[in-house]
């Protein structure tokens, strides 16, 4: 064998294992794409069968969910109603079935003449002697008799009256100088507001249950008060309304003296001061401040505390208790009417 064909065999054994190796290569990577395929389609098949199961079932709410739904219903109501009971002890009790027109403006006649006796600072009483506490209309020389049809919110109002003006007695105030009663109510449009509601809340299912929320809505009834009293006192009348059973909130109150302003005072010392030198009226500006607060009581000495002129709104909140108003007795003469004058010696021997 000559030189040259050593040559080719060699180059030829060389091109042969270059060649199988290529080949092993390329087989390799054949059979990994055909199983990476064929393990992509398996996994593509099993997602397609999770998501069609999924979609297929209802996923929410589950059982579970639904029972713990039921469960925190059930004790929100649990909670819900022993609230509104608690809330509810002060509500303004509903008139006697047998209380009428004349016998109502008797029992207001009594009632209002006790809170004139009541204790204060206006000649020994806690106002005027002609102090009504909002009842001008119904008592006094034009005083007229009230209509059937206004007992229940009169006999509401009468009781709200007087159990503020007992606390404003009992905590020491000095003077009732107003008491403004709330707006009567037309009962014709309180009946249609709430065959309104009730209309609107028979549209649909969700509209009922918010048609009978809105008619479970606490009442509100505003009343405006002013009164004098010490720093003390208003203190007390503020403690004891928090702690009364009526649910009492006071939306806001100002003070303010009676007679020339306090802040008019301070402004005239200032001015006087600042004409008399820098140096002087910072001595006088000390002096007359020291007089004021001796003369008014800005300062909170018990010695030279001055009553203050507080103006109060007073909000109260029925929450159902008494909603429900029986049927009136038509007026009559309770001499002629055993049940009535029974009613009112019984509303007279309450007091």
């Amino acid at each position: 064998m000559t030189k040259q064909q050593k040559v080719g065999v060699c180059c030829g054994a060389v091109f042969g294992v270059c060649a199988l190796a290529l080949g092993w290569f390329l087989y390799s990577a054949y059979a990994e794409r055909v199983d990476g395929e064929e393990r992509l389609a398996a996994a593509k098949a099993k997602n397609k069968a999770y998501y069609t199961q999924s979609t297929a079932a209802k996923p929410f709410p589950s059982p579970a969910a639904i029972a713990a739904v039921a469960s925190n219903e059930s004790a929100y109501v649990a909670w819900r109603g022993k609230a509104l009971e608690m809330a509810a002890r002060g509500d303004c009790p509903p008139p006697p079935e047998d209380l009428s027109e004349t016998v109502f403006k008797q029992r207001l006649y009594n009632e209002v003449t006790r809170m004139q006796k009541l204790p204060g600072g206006s000649a020994g009483r806690i106002c005027e002697a002609k102090f009504l506490f909002g009842f001008d209309q119904y008592l006094g020389e034009a005083g007229k008799t009230p209509q059937r049809h206004e007992l229940p919110q009169l006999y509401a109002q009468l009781g709200v009256i007087t159990n503020v003006v007992d606390i404003l007695a009992r905590s020491g105030i000095v003077e009732v100088k107003k008491f403004d009663r709330p707006a009567m109510e037309d009962p014709s449009a309180a009946a249609e507001a709430s065959r309104g509601q009730r209309r609107a809340g028979a549209k649909g299912k969700d509209k009922s249950a918010k048609g009978a929320a809105s008619a479970d809505e606490p009442r509100r009834y505003d009343f405006r008060l002013e009164y004098t009293a010490r720093s003390a006192a208003f203190v007390k009348v503020l403690n004891e309304l928090a702690k009364s059973k009526r649910f009492y909130v006071v939306d806001d109150f100002k003070f303010g003296r009676e007679g020339e302003a306090l802040r008019d005072k301070l402004k005239r010392i200032a001015e006087s001061s600042a004409a008399g030198g820098k140096s002087a009226g910072r001595r006088r500006h000390g002096d007359d401040r020291k007089n004021e607060q001796e003369e008014d009581g800005v300062a909170t000495d018990p010695a030279s505390d001055q009553p203050l002129l507080v103006s109060m709104k007073l909000s109260v909140y029925d929450f159902g208790r008494g909603r429900t108003q029986p049927e009136i007795a038509p007026a009559e003469n309770a001499a002629g009417n055993p049940a009535a004058a029974q009613s009112a010696a019984g509303n007279k021997e309450g007091k």
